[in-house]
């Protein structure tokens, strides 16, 4: 018996697919109908399986953030903003056949839970997990995690105050602004908080009338620093009793204002003493701005001080400091006082002196004088030192013929008083008529 070649598992698959693609070739209708119906069968048996699992993808899943309040109650704050856009990530899912076509992203619910993952400050990698799998089962998230800057979570308070801004048309006075509160709470992350200074309320002064004399608003706040500067962060939050505020009520007073005198009259007495006189009194401001009930305005014409400057017996000007007296109907004085400046002057003493002689000065040796009044009357006035002890024999009347030849001269009568040249000079006629002629 002749030996048969044995046959390599590979060649026997090979002449099985050639036989069957034979037989296909030979009757490929009744083949090929009978592979669509297995086809279709297994099809079959595949979607009426329930519990089959098929992997679904989400490109557009909206991510909630969780634990914001709870990480700050622990004591740290995220610096980005995460809330103000929706954050979107890539989701893929497996979920049963009887599920796939009612299942949506918002069935797993994807979030961020800062408070589950954040332990501490720092750069941290906080990854996206669902809140719910009962559904199904989250393969993956793209991307996986984001990145976050935290720092700590600092509560600070910080007084509330008023600027006024603008001019107002009527001339009024506002008492000191009260504010409600006069301090709020500031939190957020410890670098912000840390800038804020103050909490500044503005009173816009053109919305005030007097008609309104007990007036109240509302007014935004604005954080600002050491400097001035505005401090913003969608990540600052100000409260008032742990509730958000954006705004503080302003008490203010409005009254009427008008601008009045310093009586002048009132604010000196007493005579100076003797050989003296008042001078001159200036008083400091000489107008004050005062406001108050519109009545009691309407009335008012002039202000006094409480206690005048005492020149009685006094020879030196005096400055002194002067308080205003109160005045009823008033709630606001410019000054409460005065700088009040009293000159004492010497006094004016005049005398008349009568029948002086008028002498003729300087006529030369070879003529004849004749005036046309050779006596008269004066009146000399100066300070009283210096005039008043002036006796008759002390005023000199002259003319001054000096240089003048023979004929009539009409010439101005002169004074000279001895021991002083402080004075005024008024002669009966201030000129006379001088003849002067050859002597025989």
């Amino acid at each position: 018996m002749q030996s048969q070649t044995p046959q390599t598992p590979q060649t026997t698959f090979r002449a099985q697919l050639a036989r069957a693609w034979n037989t296909v070739w030979r009757r490929p209708l009744p083949k090929l109908s009978a592979l669509l119906l297995a086809f279709l069968f297994w099809a079959v048996i595949i979607a009426s399986d329930p519990s089959l699992l098929r992997e679904r993808t989400f490109s557009s899943a909206v991510v909630s953030v969780q634990g914001i309040e709870l990480l700050r109650n622990r004591g740290y704050i995220v610096m980005e903003d995460l809330t103000s856009e929706p954050i979107v990530v890539r989701m893929r899912v497996e979920v049963k056949q009887a599920d796939y076509d009612r299942v949506t992203a918002a069935s797993f619910a994807p979030q961020l839970n800062l408070a589950q993952q954040i332990t501490g400050a720092g750069t941290q990698q906080v990854r996206f997990t669902p809140t719910y799998e009962n559904i199904g089962t989250v393969v993956s998230f793209e991307p996986e995690f984001i990145e976050v800057t935290v720092e700590p979570y600092a509560t600070r308070r910080v007084p509330v105050v008023i600027e006024k801004a603008g001019e107002n048309a009527e001339l009024i006075w506002t008492s000191q602004p009260v504010s409600d509160p006069s301090t709020l709470t500031v939190t957020g992350p410890k670098s912000l908080v840390d800038q804020v200074r103050r909490v500044v309320a503005t009173l816009p002064m053109n919305s005030l009338t007097v008609d309104r004399p007990e007036d109240s608003l509302t007014a935004t706040i604005e954080l600002q620093d050491a400097a001035g500067l505005p401090v913003t962060s969608p990540l600052l939050r100000v409260t008032n009793e742990s509730i958000d505020t954006d705004s503080v009520r302003i008490d203010v007073l409005v009254y009427p204002m008008k601008e009045i005198p310093v009586s002048v009259d009132s604010a000196v007495t007493g005579i100076p003493a003797h050989g003296y006189r008042l001078g001159e009194v200036r008083i400091m401001p000489d107008t004050v701005f005062v406001a108050g009930a519109p009545e009691a305005l309407s009335t008012m014409d002039a202000l006094y001080v409480n206690a005048p400057v005492d020149v009685n017996g006094q020879d030196r000007s005096q400055a002194v400091i002067l308080t205003l007296g109160n005045t009823p109907g008033l709630t606001y004085n410019s000054v409460d006082t005065v700088l009040v400046e009293v000159d004492i002057v010497p006094a004016i003493h005049v005398h008349t002196y009568n029948g002086l002689s008028v002498t003729v000065m300087g006529v030369e040796p070879d003529l004849v004088a004749k005036l046309s009044r050779p006596s008269m009357s004066a009146v000399i006035s100066g300070e009283y030192q210096q005039v008043e002890s002036l006796t008759w024999e002390s005023v000199h009347l002259y003319v001054d013929a000096a240089g003048l030849s023979a004929g009539t001269h009409t010439l101005e009568v002169l004074c000279r008083v001895d021991g002083t040249e402080e004075y005024v000079f008024e002669p009966e006629l201030p000129r006379v008529t001088l003849t002067l002629s050859q002597a025989p």
